[in-house]
C-alpha cells in the first residue's frame, strides 16, 4: 500500500502508548508474584523415573508433595512440579486469586485495579461515612490465611483498615501550616478590624470536615472466629532462627491496599506481604508516613504461623520519631538526595524509635 507522508494520527482507536502501558502493568504483576529462584542445590522432580533400578541401587519411595496448588493457571514448583508460585493471568481487568494448602492450613489472596467511581461512592457514602477517602483504594486486593479444622482465619484489606482511621482531628499540621494561618489572621486583621484582633475563632480558620487526614490506622487484620482469639504474652518473640533458614519460597505476594500523598506533602501508604515456606509463613502489614519536615511514622504487624505445631504469633511495633531527628542520621555523603532515605521504610524503621510493642499468640 501507498504510504502517506506528514499525515496526521487518527484520534480513534487505542493509543499505542496505552497498549503499552496494559503489558507492562501486567509484567510488573507477574515480576511481584515471582521470587529469584537460586540455582544450586536444587533438584526438580517434576518427572518420575520409571526404569528398574540397578544393581546395588537403594530405591528411594517418592514422597508426597505437601503443599497443594489451588490454582492451575501458575508455573511448576521446582521442588516437586506441582504449580505454586502465583502468577496473573492475562485478563483485563487483571485479577488473580491464587491460593496454597499446606495440612490444614489455605493462603490465599486478591488483586485487582483501584477502585471505581462507583465503587468510590459506595465507600463514601455507606461503608466509611465522615472520611474522605484516600487518592488510592486497592479495596478488592487482601491477603487471607484460614485454618479449616479449628474455623479460624484471618483476612488484610483495606476496608477493615480505613474503618479504624479516627474521625477527629489528628493534630498533625504540614510544615508550612503556621505560615499560612499567620498570613490568614493578618489578612482578617487587615479586612475586618472591627471584628477580629488576631481571634483564632475565624470560621475560615477552623477545621469543618474532622478526621485523620494522615489515614494513620492501627490495623492488625480482621479476625474471624467463633471460639480462639489471640491472648497477650508480650514474652513471646518471633522465632528468627527458623525465619533465617534459607527455605524454598512456595508462594510469594506483595500488595497495596492504600496509599495517599498527602497533597505533596509526604506519603501515606499500607503495604500487606506474605511469604509461605514448606513448614512456616510470615506476613508483614506496614503502615508507612512521612511528613514532610515534620514526623516519620511505621506501624508493623508481623503474623507467624507454624503449620505442624499449628501455633499462630502476632507482634505489633509502633515506630515514631521527629522528621529532622530521623534524617539526621542519614549520612551518606555520595548521595545526590539526602532524603532519599526518608522514602525507604525499611531504613526509617530501622533508624526510628520504638515507642511500643505488643505480642499475641494462639495455640490450637
Amino acid at each position: 500500500m501507498p504510504t502517506r507522508k506528514n499525515t496526521p494520527l487518527r484520534s480513534s482507536g487505542i493509543n499505542t502508548i496505552q497498549i503499552n502501558a496494559a503489558r507492562e502493568m501486567h509484567a510488573q504483576t507477574v515480576r511481584a508474584r515471582r521470587m529469584p529462584i537460586p540455582t544450586t542445590g536444587i533438584t526438580t522432580l517434576s518427572v518420575q523415573s520409571t526404569a528398574a533400578p540397578t544393581s546395588g541401587a537403594i530405591a528411594v519411595p517418592a514422597m508426597p508433595p505437601r503443599h497443594i496448588c489451588n490454582n492451575p493457571n501458575n508455573p511448576p514448583c521446582v521442588h516437586c512440579g506441582s504449580v505454586i508460585i502465583p502468577s496473573p493471568r492475562a485478563t483485563l481487568p487483571l485479577e488473580d486469586n491464587p491460593s496454597i494448602s499446606i495440612n490444614d492450613w489455605t493462603i490465599s489472596s486478591r488483586k485487582k485495579p483501584i477502585l471505581n467511581s462507583q465503587e468510590l461512592d459506595i465507600w463514601e457514602n455507606e461503608k466509611l461515612k465522615g472520611l474522605t477517602l484516600p487518592e488510592m483504594i486497592f479495596g478488592n486486593n487482601y491477603i487471607r490465611i484460614e485454618n479449616s479444622k479449628q474455623n479460624w482465619s484471618i483476612e488484610f484489606n483495606a476496608l477493615d483498615a480505613l474503618k479504624e482511621v479516627q474521625l477527629q482531628d489528628s493534630g498533625i499540621r504540614v510544615a508550612y501550616s503556621n505560615d499560612w494561618i499567620n498570613s490568614k489572621r493578618k489578612q482578617n486583621s487587615t479586612n475586618s478590624a472591627q471584628r477580629f484582633t488576631n481571634d483564632v475563632s475565624d470560621d475560615s480558620l477552623n477545621i469543618i470536615h474532622k478526621y485523620d487526614w494522615t489515614y494513620t490506622t492501627r490495623y492488625k487484620g480482621t479476625e474471624n472466629s467463633p471460639e480462639s482469639k489471640f491472648r497477650l504474652d508480650n514474652n513471646q518473640t518471633l522465632p528468627l532462627d527458623k525465619l533465617a533458614v534459607h527455605d524454598m519460597i512456595l508462594f510469594y505476594d506483595d500488595m497495596i491496599l492504600f496509599e495517599d500523598e498527602l497533597a505533596d506533602n509526604g506519603i501515606s501508604i499500607l503495604n500487606v506481604k506474605i511469604r509461605v515456606m514448606n513448614e512456616r509463613l510470615l506476613l508483614l502489614s506496614r503502615f508507612f508516613l512521612r511528613v514532610d519536615d515534620v514526623l516519620v511514622r511505621v506501624y508493623d504487624t508481623r503474623l507467624y504461623v507454624e503449620f505442624d505445631e499449628n501455633k499462630v504469633i502476632r507482634e505489633f511495633k509502633e515506630f515514631e520519631g521527629k522528621y529532622q531527628d530521623v534524617l539526621a542520621k542519614h549520612r551518606l555523603s555520595q548521595s545526590h538526595d539526602p532524603k532519599a532515605a526518608l522514602r525507604d521504610s525499611n531504613w526509617v524503621a530501622q533508624n526510628t524509635p520504638m515507642m511500643k510493642r505488643e505480642c499475641e499468640i494462639i495455640q490450637f
